[in-house]
């Protein structure tokens, strides 16, 4: 933390430093500015919750509560994935493609609520009593323990989906409401860390207006996430910017082994930041004939979601 307060003071001075954690790290961090308040506190430094990680313990808690369900039975039946990719979604192994299970799952669900809605109209129409679909989906569930079970499953990941949009198009209201719907349900089905960490960080950006009225005004001007690319919806959290620079900086040959190696550690620490400035400069010099579009806004990728859906619907 001293290191970083150099940092940025020498860059710009008498700015508050911005930190993003993951949750070991957070916890240490809060725990360094409730301890020493006077040159660490909370009005020194903004700690952030890695967006990345949230969003992966969110995934694990959703897959926790769907265990023993059928739901990895009605992606492989679906041809959405293979089974023992399927069984992966519990536990979150891939992010992107276990949300794009989600993506499917939600869609699927909201199909089939409107359907038997409609059913429901139908039947109700001759009586002459029909009553709005939020109703309905309160009657019913009342009446039917799985359709309360898979309404918790859809209002679930309608939240972590939710987190998500809120990182892609860095909306930093919808991201702090993201995260109020998450956190009871991290306590529910006993992600203890997260459970009891989650909320602090939501007190932290709640409070930023006041403590950080500066920090707050670039947070609500977009400025909470990482922009790597003019694309929209791409904007990524601050800790999988910083995992995805770990990457390029590691490179093909990773850093398995440098630490018990200290000239080969030394070489890695010098050359491995400048070789990956010198890729992303020839990157950005080379005119890329790339479409600006989101890359998944083209026919085939939205025929394929549509397919998917209509197969976990039967």
């Amino acid at each position: 933390m001293n290191v970083v307060r150099s940092a940025v003071n020498h860059v710009n001075p008498n700015q508050a430093p911005v930190i993003a954690l993951d949750q070991p790290l957070f916890a240490i961090g809060k725990q360094i500015q409730w301890e020493f308040p006077g040159t660490h506190g909370e009005d020194k430094f903004v700690l952030m919750f890695g967006g990345l990680h949230v969003e992966m313990a969110a995934f694990k808690a959703l897959g926790k509560f769907l265990e023993g369900s059928g739901w990895t039975n009605v992606l492989s039946n679906a041809a959405v994935a293979t089974p023992g990719v399927s069984d992966s979604f519990l536990i979150a192994n891939h992010l992107t493609r276990t949300r794009r299970a989600h993506q499917i799952t939600a869609a699927a669900l909201s199909l089939l609520q409107e359907q038997g809605y409609e059913t429901y109209v139908k039947d109700a129409a001759n009586s002459g009593g029909v009553i709005t679909i939020k109703d309905w989906k309160s009657e019913m569930s009342k009446k039917s323990p799985q359709f309360l079970y898979w309404s918790h499953v859809l209002d679930l990941e309608l939240s972590c989906l939710q987190l998500a949009r809120a990182l892609r198009e860095a909306n930093f209201a919808l991201y702090v409401e993201s995260l109020m719907q998450i956190a009871p349900w991290l306590f529910a089905l006993d992600h203890i860390n997260y459970a009891r960490w989650l909320p602090v960080h939501i007190r932290d950006m709640c409070e930023l207006p006041v403590k950080h009225p500066v920090v707050f005004q670039q947070f609500t001007s977009r400025s909470f996430v990482v922009h790597k690319t003019k694309r929209p919806f791409s904007s990524i959290a601050l800790d999988h910017a910083h995992e995805q620079k770990n990457a390029s900086i590691k490179g093909d040959g990773g850093a398995v082994g440098l630490t018990e190696n200290p000239a080969a550690l030394r070489r890695w620490m010098i050359s491995g930041p400048e070789t990956a400035r010198m890729i992303e400069e020839f990157e950005q010099a080379v005119p890329s004939t790339k479409s600006l579009g989101h890359h998944e806004q083209t026919p085939s990728v939205q025929m394929s979601f549509k397919k998917r859906c209509l197969g976990c619907c039967i």
